[in-house]
């Protein structure tokens, strides 16, 4: 596929939307970007971008000069061969009802014998709604789920790195997305749409209980009286088969515990060890405030990191957010620093460092941000949330 063809991304300006829709429209297609956020709209038109991604802003306004457009009209997909979208669904019910509405607009102004492609998370249930819908048949649509496997940060790069799980049923339908991702440089693999929500869903859930099963030594030898980052230290020190053991620490994002929830109800889990993973990272936040208790003489802390991982101002199911309201229900005062976050909806006041780092020589680092090697915190009393 030499040639340009329309692509419309929608939800093209979240996370997932708009790194996928620079990346298509600076591969030489055209690419209309359908969002429904006002402020992201008038962000990204004007060349700004609306969360950090690597490498986004210089992609974002190569993008626009290449053509890339913006609209918060649903009915233009009309004019489009492709759709991709980038909302996805989880195990609640509100989520649900808003995928299926969204649905329901894609379906009634898609144009006939388009593809309509899915790229979120979604399950079983979702695509048979879709399928399900008059104007699937009616107007012969192609149907693919092509799941986002990509680290938040990562995009550009993985982009190009990452092959394309490709989920369809039938292999007419394969050829004409395969070439379509073999245009971006994109390597395919072929496999049907039950097999790609377990591929998608199964990974992120492995992915939760791999940091989760970390986190529950660290618990155990806590309750042991034993310094866990000490014991593992030591542990993989020469020693191979523990090179790739995972760091402790939160487990959260937009992603990893949502997938595990909806994993475990589309695929009807029950008695197992997932089923506990939740259950193990809330103790690991309890014991995290539980060595404040311990560790400080005073009940006021500096968090250092908000944001659900480090270098990002992504706040979804962050477990920084959850020790602030923590420690804070414990009784400390605590003064939150996060230079990545400027605005938030978990009603969190955000502190330069510079102002509030005489208040107390407490200091939590809940995330590695690169630009707390900066700061000063000499003779202050560190706890590290992470390691």
């Amino acid at each position: 596929m030499s040639q340009s063809i329309n692509v419309s991304v929608v939800g093209g300006g979240g996370h997932i939307g708009l790194p996928l829709s620079c990346f298509f429209q600076n591969k030489g297609h055209n690419t209309l970007i359908i969002d429904n956020n006002l402020d992201s709209i008038n962000l990204i038109e004007n060349g700004n971008i609306p969360f950090f991604e690597e490498a986004l802003e210089e992609n974002l306004k190569m993008a626009l000069k290449n053509g890339m457009k913006i609209t918060n009209d649903i009915k233009e997909i009309k004019s489009s061969d492709i759709v991709f979208v980038t909302i996805g669904t989880s195990s609640s019910l509100s989520t649900i009802n808003l995928f299926n509405s969204l649905i329901d607009d894609v379906m009634d102004n898609i144009k006939l014998e388009s593809t309509l492609i899915l790229r979120s998370t979604v399950t079983i249930n979702d695509i048979e709604y879709i399928k399900n819908n008059n104007n699937f048949e009616n107007k012969n649509i192609n149907l693919a789920y092509c799941p986002e496997r990509i680290a938040e940060g990562r995009a550009f790069k993985e982009l190009s790195e990452l092959p394309q799980i490709v989920g369809v049923e039938k292999d007419s339908e394969y050829q004409n997305i395969k070439q379509f991702f073999s245009s971006l440089g994109i390597e395919s693999i072929k496999t049907t749409t039950k097999e790609s929500v377990f591929i998608k869903l199964f990974t992120n859930a492995y992915r939760h209980a791999n940091f989760s099963l970390a986190n529950e030594f660290s618990n155990i030898a806590y309750k042991n009286n034993l310094n866990f980052q000490k014991i593992i230290n030591i542990a993989k020190e020469n020693y191979p088969r523990l090179e790739h053991f995972p760091f402790t620490g939160y487990v959260g994002g937009p992603c990893l515990p949502k997938d595990l929830e909806t994993f475990i109800k589309t695929f009807e889990v029950n008695n197992s060890l997932l089923e506990h993973l939740e259950s193990i990272n809330d103790e690991y936040l309890n014991n995290i405030v539980n060595k404040c208790i311990e560790i400080f003489v005073e009940k006021k802390v500096i968090q250092l990191g908000i944001s659900f991982k480090n270098n990002s101002d992504d706040i979804r199911g962050s477990g920084g957010v959850e020790l602030n309201k923590k420690l804070k229900k414990k009784g400390f005062e605590v003064y939150a620093v996060d230079p990545y976050i400027k605005e938030n909806e978990q009603d969190i006041e955000i502190f330069e460092y510079e102002n509030v780092k005489e208040s107390t020589n407490n200091i939590l680092i809940a995330v590695n941000h690169n630009e707390f090697l900066n700061y000063d915190l000499k003779n202050k009393t560190i706890l590290y949330a992470e390691f």
